[in-house]
């Protein structure tokens, strides 16, 4: 089995380059993802439409977000662009863009400004894709801004099984085979004690994958406390 997932991923991260990838084409989105707050404002006072979208249906907000463009985000956002936007490609707001692309000063920004923290892409909450992350700061931020740690997603997933999981197959372009990620289980667990897996397909494999990477920190957070998973072994 080791072998066969280990195979797989060769090619899986290549084939999800296109999807995510791109550059942006619209002027006011191209001076965002640099960062040109002054350039924003000055394109926004000549009449360029702060929520324009290009053919993949993403904004400038959404292209400050992925290029960690904290000040083009705020200046933005002054002009009126709508943190809610979902875009055409994969129905993500441009908090979902900030968290995958890591850029945690831009996270703080948008939810600082409004941006909804139980926002979903079809399948997802914004918690559940940063609980994929090892570093905790951005489920840290989600939760001091409302996020809900029992929401679920696709086969019964919620942030506690992606974080347990180390985001396994949750994104064929960055973590395909997860990791031992004790510091996002902690910062879920320390928000709530009381969350603990439910007994869904979701959670099975997230117990599998953290017995794959040999992760006993993590199994052992996870069966601490009163609401707790009995799963039999994978083989």
């Amino acid at each position: 089995m080791r072998h066969l997932v280990l195979a797989a991923g060769v090619a899986l991260p290549a084939l999800a380059a296109a999807a995510c990838g791109g550059r942006p084409a619209l002027p006011l989105a191209i001076v965002a993802a640099r960062n040109a707050d002054g350039t924003v404002q000055q394109l926004l006072r000549e009449g360029h439409a702060v929520d324009e979208r290009d053919l993949y249906g993403m904004t400038a907000l959404m292209w400050a977000s992925r290029a960690g463009a904290a000040n083009a985000a705020r200046a933005l956002l002054d002009g009126g662009a709508d943190p809610e936007a979902h875009d055409d490609r994969n129905g993500w707001t441009a908090l979902f863009h900030a968290i995958h692309k890591r850029h945690p000063s831009v996270v703080r920004v948008l939810l600082e400004r409004g941006a909804g923290a139980n926002a979903r892409d079809g399948l997802q909450t914004p918690l559940m894709m940063a609980a994929a992350d090892p570093d905790p700061i951005y489920v840290t931020l989600l939760l001091a801004h409302g996020a809900d740690p029992a929401a679920r997603g696709a086969g019964g997933s919620t942030a506690l099984s992606e974080a347990v999981s180390g985001g396994a197959m949750s994104d064929i372009d960055r973590q395909l085979f997860g990791g031992c990620h004790p510091a996002t289980v902690r910062a879920l667990r320390t928000h709530d004690p009381s969350i603990g897996l439910p007994d869904t397909i979701a959670a099975r494999d997230a117990l599998w994958w953290a017995r794959f990477h040999g992760c006993t920190d993590v199994l052992g957070l996870v069966q601490r406390g009163a609401a707790r998973v009995a799963i039999a072994p994978k083989e």
